[in-house]
């Protein structure tokens, strides 16, 4: 009897768990990841970020406005709390670039300095 019940309680468990929306984690490191490319989909663009070096990255527009835009940059990154890391950049063009990455969500908020004002904007990002 004991076993029927634990049985029936670990269906309804695992069930409970399935069909959620529930998202799973990109990566669990908390930190972008030398060699990997991701990609940003902020719905009207699309970039591939790849991560050269632990401080080297290279970023390219391959949907939207600014297609075929490309850079080499260096950055810098600091793991947060709860999967999530913080990553900033400047741009040739004197573009700042600062991120907050929710890998267990798989979202980017991305706050660019652009002329003394800061726009934000946020994706859903993903590896290639």
């Amino acid at each position: 009897m004991n076993k029927i019940l634990l049985l029936i309680g670990s269906i309804v468990f695992l069930s409970s768990c399935v069909g959620k929306g529930e998202e799973i984690p990109l990566i669990k490191t908390g930190k972008l990841e030398v060699g990997q490319t991701y990609v940003y989909d902020y719905g009207d663009a699309l970039y591939e970020v790849k991560c050269l070096t632990d401080s080297t990255l290279r970023w390219e527009c391959v949907f939207g406005e600014e297609k075929g835009r490309q850079e080499t940059d260096r950055y810098y990154q600091k793991e947060l709390e709860g999967n999530s890391v913080f990553v900033t950049w400047a741009e040739a063009d004197g573009i700042g670039v600062s991120q907050v990455i929710d890998f267990n969500k798989n979202k980017v908020q991305s706050y660019l300095l652009i002329d003394k004002k800061i726009e934000l904007a946020e994706a859903k990002i993903t590896k290639k």
